[in-house]
């Protein structure tokens, strides 16, 4: 289902952020976030390769796949699978702010989520939240 998201990691002093089309609630990408991408090294590798369509529980895929031959799992990104242009990921000094119906951050170890739709603006992406958002 389409519910936007962005998606980021800080490295260093920077933000590095992509934009996610599909299922950007809790218990889509935020799931898949904590328990495929829950870490630095992870996280980074996640928003290498640009703005995505559709988060998987993988980042890269042997065979070949693509938006309109998706494998079950595998990450749909919008320049590698599909050829688009000027999808590569926006760097900046400043925190990213919410555009999207969701953001999710990974920075000092953890995933942290923003969102319209909570109270509190911010709050640390757990198992715990996820179940409740089902």
């Amino acid at each position: 289902m389409v519910m936007r998201s962005t998606i980021g990691v800080k490295v260093g002093n920077e933000y590095r952020t992509v934009y996610c089309h599909l299922d950007g609630y809790p218990s889509g990408v935020g799931a898949t976030l904590l328990n495929h991408y829950n870490s630095q090294e992870l996280a980074e590798e996640l928003v290498k390769e640009g703005d995505i369509v559709s988060l998987g529980k993988a980042r890269s895929c042997q065979e070949e796949h693509s938006h309109k031959n998706e494998i079950d799992g595998y990450t749909v990104y919008y320049g590698r699978d599909l050829g688009e242009k000027g999808t590569k990921y926006i760097t900046s000094e400043e925190r990213p702010k919410l555009e999207e119906d969701f953001l999710y951050i990974f920075e000092n170890g953890k995933w942290f989520v923003s969102s319209i739709y909570f109270e509190d603006q911010t709050q640390e992406l757990t198992q715990e939240l996820i179940d409740s958002e089902e």
